[in-house]
């Protein structure tokens, strides 16, 4: 029963939601089945997480790599038009060519050509991973996905390249070319470690109920600012997740694309990835985590290239830049008071009670600080109460949960912070904070 469910919710996904690419797999030679997938969009990337995929374990572990080569339709997209073109020539020349349909191409990397350890011996390190290549068992793929010739919408960004990626994993999913359950979404910054893809096997009791999971991770450059700069920004992320699990909410978890994985036929009712420039990562999982349990995998350590970026409107890569652009005016970095989390913590308690309450709200609320109380009025929840007014408590302490979601947490604490718990020197809030990262 369950299986059959599984195959109603993805057909209805495929048909309504996917993206047109997975119309092209309807030629997709039924002899290719992979354990795995990994999903990881690129765009003005080198060629060096190939290289790393290849010289890994990952390779001798059934793996179908899609490689969405992605460039935004906008002038920055176009000048870099070469950089796409070269990273797709470099798949191409890793392996045989053993499928082609309109923009998508199977390389099978276990019939490398001879004649590329010639092309490349004249550099040390492609000498050296065609000799590792040489001596695996090498059973993986990559699935070349061409949206540079077809550009993508500047607006849709990453989010859409993603989506396309998740997407064409999921109709191989339907027609039997991809075991695993699980889509492992992440960046060409990440280095994955060899149980990257183990950790998900069925057999894996943490994932039970999850929806999705997220890896650890570790931010790494040889570039002295660079890394204190991302330093700070990842101390930043773990205290801000820190701060979430000591408020005993169901949204704390990590956001970040290169360390997701999740579950087909969740994500399928999640209905994908968002296609947006920016915080796709963010959306989807709100959204997954109200269908299953978001696992935290620390035992499965991601390695992330720091680096400062501006080709997306926020996260990682701006926060790094905006963070070394404070150090070098001697302005501390600031983040979220520590206090707002002990806010956080006392309305999600007082939630447990809102439902016998509901008759009388403005009394609930007053049991809480004024802070806390001008922050749920901003956010709307004596709105919310009143659309549940009929509501028996199961079903309004469920849709509490929902409507209280990893989105209007932050919306309660940026109230908090603008209402007058301002951001202070990271330092010092983790300092003060009741709870350790």
């Amino acid at each position: 029963m369950a299986d059959l469910q599984q195959h109603k919710t993805s057909a209805k996904y495929l048909t309504h939601y996917a993206e047109p690419e997975v119309l092209s797999l309807a030629t997709f030679p039924k002899e290719s089945v992979y354990q795995h997938v990994i999903v990881i969009p690129a765009f003005q990337e080198s060629t060096q997480f190939i290289e790393r995929f290849i010289t890994s374990g990952l390779v001798e572990q059934q793996c179908l790599v899609i490689v969405v080569i992605n460039q935004p339709d906008n002038d920055f997209g176009r000048q870099h038009q070469q950089d796409q073109i070269d990273l797709a020539q470099y798949i191409a020349n890793q392996g045989q060519e053993t499928w082609q349909q309109d923009n998508l191409r199977l390389i099978e990397l276990s019939t490398a050509k001879e004649s590329n350890a010639k092309e490349n011996s004249a550099e040390q390190r492609n000498a050296e991973q065609n000799s590792a290549k040489q001596t695996k068992n090498v059973n993986s793929s990559i699935l070349i996905v061409d949206r540079y010739s077809k550009s993508i919408p500047t607006e849709q960004g990453v989010g859409l390249a993603r989506k396309i990626g998740a997407d064409l994993a999921i109709k191989l999913a339907a027609t039997g070319n991809i075991v695993s359950s699980w889509v492992h979404s992440t960046d060409a910054d990440a280095h994955l470690p060899d149980n990257y893809l183990s950790a998900h096997n069925s057999d894996n009791s943490a994932l039970k109920n999850a929806a999705a999971t997220c890896c650890n991770f570790f931010h790494y450059s040889d570039t002295a600012s660079i890394h204190q700069a991302n330093q700070r920004y990842e101390n930043a992320l773990r205290y801000y997740v820190a701060g979430l699990t000591y408020a005993k909410s169901p949204y704390a978890y990590f956001t970040i694309g290169s360390i997701l994985s999740f579950d087909m036929l969740a994500y399928c009712q999640a209905r994908g990835f968002p296609k947006r420039s920016a915080g796709e990562d963010f959306y989807l999982l709100n959204k997954l985590a109200k269908l299953g349990r978001v696992t935290y995998l620390d035992n499965v350590v991601i390695k992330l290239d720091a680096r400062p970026s501006q080709r997306v409107p926020f996260g990682t890569g701006p926060a790094v830049q905006h963070i070394m652009q404070l150090e070098s005016q001697g302005i501390d970095f600031a983040y979220y008071h520590p206090e707002i989390f002990t806010e956080l913590k006392t309305v999600l308690k007082a939630f447990e009670i809102l439902w016998k309450n509901k008759q009388h709200p403005q009394a609930w609320l007053a049991e809480l600080s004024q802070i806390s109380q001008q922050a749920l009025t901003h956010v709307g929840l004596l709105s919310f109460i009143t659309k549940q007014s009929t509501a028996k408590q199961e079903q309004f302490e469920k849709q509490l949960i929902v409507w209280f979601d990893s989105f209007k947490t932050l919306k309660f604490i940026h109230a908090l912070r603008d209402l007058g718990l301002e951001n202070m020197p990271l330092e010092k809030a983790i300092e003060r904070a009741a709870f350790n990262l």
